[in-house]
């Protein structure tokens, strides 16, 4: 079966009379012509989770829909692991074409697209319900217009869960806890900045240096989700968490403007279809995993949960940042942000 990653144009212009000849023949005769092949639409997603995660599992399920809905003629080929590069490559690649498709938190995006900022500033949203019902929403269509803008369409937003204070010193409580403890985030400013404001000593890292800076004293904690604290056993170098959900993160899946553009209707709705049939299983199933994550963390690590008194010390420590970047991220968006989320 003939295979191609973009529309068919169809052959030299001999070939194309030679077909037309044919099916006008066919017409003329009553007899049924000749089913010519359409080519299989191959799409390239790229994406830095481990095979073994719920969510690589759920792109696993968005390529068989696919696959089933199309009936085998578009093909999801994935490369999970980081296999085509790091998150900032591969975003660079889905922008420029040279990729289908990836997926990232808001804060690998925010270089491409402000507004996902948004959804860094801590202490913003308040559930993973109220997360969903806002990207499902009216912020999420403000949040795809501001993609496309930059090249991008968003097809699906992923759920990652809490991200936690994870150190090796001792229990964080409140934010004096965090005075001086060198940790490692992403490398966000509006991270940065958060970590700034809870008295903590922030350093943008790469994950893949993060188990060896632990291990050698040259950070003193990080800030992650409990599931992949455990999947990459940073429990070994890290004794302490502390489940103060600074954020609660999401990745949103997302494909070229240009190439989405050139798929017909009938594809980008079974698209549509497919990647809902996969969030529709992983935003259920994700909070199983992280609940069992939690669980077996607590009999590998000291995991201490942040009192509702304790968590708003964080919330107030914290209010300079909305101010900081509210006109980076546009007071607009912001204010929609807190009240679709908060």
């Amino acid at each position: 079966m003939q295979t191609t990653s973009f529309p068919s144009t169809g052959g030299t212009r001999r070939a194309f009379i030679q077909k037309t000849s044919t099916l006008a023949a066919a017409v003329a005769t009553g007899i049924a012509a000749p089913a010519i092949a359409q080519p299989v639409r191959v799409l390239r997603f790229g994406h830095s989770q481990a095979p073994d995660t719920n969510v690589h599992e759920a792109i696993t399920l968005f390529g068989k829909e696919l696959a089933r809905l199309s009936s085998n003629k578009m093909k999801l080929e994935i490369f999970p692991a980081s296999q085509l590069g790091g998150l900032a490559e591969m975003l660079q690649s889905v922008q420029a074409g040279s990729l289908s498709m990836t997926m990232a938190v808001p804060a690998w995006y925010s270089a491409f697209i402000k507004p996902l900022d948004a959804f860094t500033l801590p202490y913003l949203v308040s559930s993973e319900e109220r997360l969903r019902t806002g990207l499902d929403g009216t912020l999420g269509k403000e949040l795809a217009r501001h993609a496309e803008t930059a090249g991008f369409v968003l097809i699906g937003n992923l759920l990652l869960g809490g991200r936690h204070i994870v150190n090796k010193r001792g229990p964080v409580n409140t934010p004096a806890d965090c005075k001086g403890l060198k940790m490692r985030v992403i490398n966000s400013q509006v991270y940065i900045q958060t970590f700034r404001a809870l008295g903590a000593n922030p350093v943008g890292m790469d994950p893949s240096e993060l188990y060896l800076a632990l291990q050698q004293g040259v950070i003193d904690g990080f800030e992650f989700p409990l599931q992949d604290l455990l999947s990459a056993r940073y429990y070994e170098v890290a004794k302490y968490a502390s489940l103060d959900r600074h954020t609660i993160d999401f990745y949103a899946a997302s494909t070229n403007k240009a190439l989405w553009t050139s798929l017909a209707a009938e594809e980008r709705a079974m698209v549509n279809a497919a990647m809902k049939t996969a969030l529709d299983w992983q935003w259920r199933t994700q909070p199983l995993v992280i609940a069992e994550a939690d669980k077996k963390l607590r009999g590998l690590m000291n995991v201490n949960d942040i009192t509702p008194a304790n968590r708003k010390l964080f919330q107030e420590a914290t209010l300079p940042v909305y101010q900081r970047f509210e006109n980076q991220i546009g007071k607009a968006f912001v204010d929609l942000a807190v009240k679709e989320l908060g």
